[in-house]
């Protein structure tokens, strides 16, 4: 069925017979985020270039806090990988602390990081200059 005939059908200007619906194909849908009581694993990754940020936002957007370590990184891959990391932050609404000068923590909202040696300081866009 076409997007054409779908419209009228719609609108009530299609035929009254059922149309033959197609075979049905799955539909991907996006990883869902978890619960806080799901929350059992936080992911290490250190990236070696830049296209692995693609496995950073994977986990991130089911939830799960991910500690990147961009030592490996060439410093204009180390830029855009944070860079990266801030737009996740701000787009699915997580946080991004840094650990050390070369390791960031990036959790979702709902888990909660507990920085009592304040040794964590958010990273915003002004830390990257």
């Amino acid at each position: 069925m076409g997007i054409v005939s779908s419209t009228m059908n719609y609108f009530g200007f299609g035929s009254s017979e059922p149309a033959k619906s197609e075979t049905a194909k799955p539909r991907s849908s996006a990883p869902r985020p978890r619960r806080s009581s799901d929350m059992s694993e936080i992911i290490t990754l250190e990236p070696k270039t830049y296209a692995d940020a693609k496995e950073v936002a994977s986990h991130f957007r089911t939830g799960v806090p991910v500690i990147v370590n961009i030592g490996d990184l060439s410093e204009a891959d180390s830029r855009r990988i944070v860079d990266f990391m801030l737009g996740l932050k701000e787009g699915l609404e997580g946080h991004l602390r840094r650990v050390t000068a070369k390791v960031f923590l990036l959790s979702p909202s709902h888990v909660s990081v507990s920085d009592s040696d304040s040794e964590l300081e958010d990273v915003d866009t002004e830390d990257l200059n």
